[in-house]
């Protein structure tokens, strides 16, 4: 009944340390009764990450808050990969044939999303996506080619939730028209954030210090997984063009397979003042962003959108970022807060990090516009799209099986 609180079911791979402020807050919302329904369960305890090469153990509460449903299909799986693993059919039958109003799925790379989707839109539950794609990185033809046929057929029965421009732009692309495109803006929770912020300015110059750093010289920070698609190699060759001319330090927070071979480069080429303290869990990277005064992300591959930039923009730092990092249109505004450069370009990205390390006053400015910019960026705003999203699939099943809007 139209005004009744909408019964949402949503689908995700596994307990994610971003979305779970989310989700608390859309459980907050008197329109919408959520459940959230996940693949796996492994984030939840100790698991192995491929991408920081190392096993982990989240330090903040992932299922705190929120109603979640853990199925025995999901109960102590691996964390799924591959459209053509096996599907979780206890799931199918309890959403796909259930009690929602409308099912919403974040990605669609697994056959069990597709299976919850056919059977809720056959009983006429609304659809709801919300993917990180963009258009920014290259396809195979044979793939673009399937997706056209494959995401066409299923975008024209869901409203698409999309994250950012470039995410728009992928959803318009394969098939979502303007009507049923609603913004739910990636996002961390700046409150969270701006208060450790808060708590730890004074302490600044004791957290530069635990990290190894000496003096007051400009850091330049990186958090995240030490990958090919991160371009660690690059990054440190950019610096060491950089320290030449003026003192400063870089601060790579994070691991993976490639950490051996960057601490190699650093050892041969004897680049100075680069720290690599490993892996920091939730909890302990408030202390790196305080220590820094620049961030820098120089993604070439896949890097959709980089959430990373906004928990920096929440310590007010400059941002720089490479053209091929999803947010960068969003996030990141030239020479307002921040500098898009060339993923391909070492001399780009050292005289980036240059323009900033030796201008004190830019860096606070561009600062302080980053925190101003990433308030529209919030749990709260993101929850009002998807909230928004849900009572417009429930009032639009019936036209949507007429193929479109009314």
């Amino acid at each position: 009944m139209p005004g009744s609180v909408v019964r949402v079911a949503h689908l995700v791979s596994h307990p994610i340390q971003y979305f779970a402020p989310l989700y608390r807050e859309l459980a907050r919302r008197p329109d919408i009764d959520l459940t959230v329904y996940f693949y796996s369960d492994a984030t939840v305890r100790e698991f192995y990450d491929v991408g920081f090469g190392r096993r982990v153990r989240w330090d903040i509460p992932l299922l705190e808050g929120y109603q979640a449903r853990i199925c025995p299909s999901a109960a102590m799986g691996d964390i799924p990969s591959g459209f053509l693993g096996r599907p979780h059919g206890d799931i199918v039958r309890e959403v796909g044939f259930g009690r929602y109003d409308v099912v919403w799925a974040h990605g669609y790379a697994h056959l069990t999303t597709w299976l919850v989707f056919a059977a809720a839109r056959a009983r006429g539950a609304g659809l709801l996506i919300r993917d990180e794609q963009t258009l920014l990185h290259g396809r195979p033809w044979y793939k673009r080619a399937a997706k056209q046929v494959a995401l066409r057929a299923l975008f024209s029965q869901a409203w698409g939730l999309y994250i950012g421009e470039q995410s728009r732009r992928y959803f318009e692309r394969y098939g979502v028209p303007p009507s049923r495109l609603v913004a739910a803006r990636y996002c961390v929770d700046n409150r969270f954030f701006q208060q450790r912020a808060l708590e730890l300015r004074a302490h600044r110059a004791d957290l530069r210090a635990g990290f190894g750093i000496t003096d007051d010289g400009p850091v330049v920070l990186f958090c995240g997984k030490l990958v090919e698609k991160k371009q660690p190699r690059l990054l440190l060759e950019a610096f060491e063009r950089v320290q030449r001319r003026h003192r400063c330090w870089l601060l790579i927070a994070g691991d993976g397979p490639l950490r051996p071979a960057a601490q190699d480069l650093v050892a041969r080429r004897r680049i100075p003042r680069v720290l690599m303290p490993g892996f920091l869990n939730q909890t302990d990277l408030p202390a790196a962003y305080t220590a820094a005064d620049i961030f820098v992300l120089p993604s070439a591959l896949h890097e959709t959108w980089g959430l990373v930039v906004n928990e920096a923009m929440n310590f007010a730092l400059p941002i720089i970022v490479s053209d091929k990092v999803g947010c960068a249109e969003d996030l990141v505004r030239p020479r307002w807060n921040g500098l898009v450069v060339s993923h391909r370009d070492a001399d780009a990205l050292a005289d980036a990090m240059t323009t900033l390390v030796a201008d004190k006053d830019l860096r606070r400015d561009f600062g302080a516009r980053s925190l101003k910019l990433v308030g529209e960026y919030s749990v709260e705003a993101c929850a009002d799209g998807i909230v928004a999203a849900c009572l417009a699939a429930r009032q639009g099943r019936t036209a949507l099986r007429g193929g479109g809007l009314a």
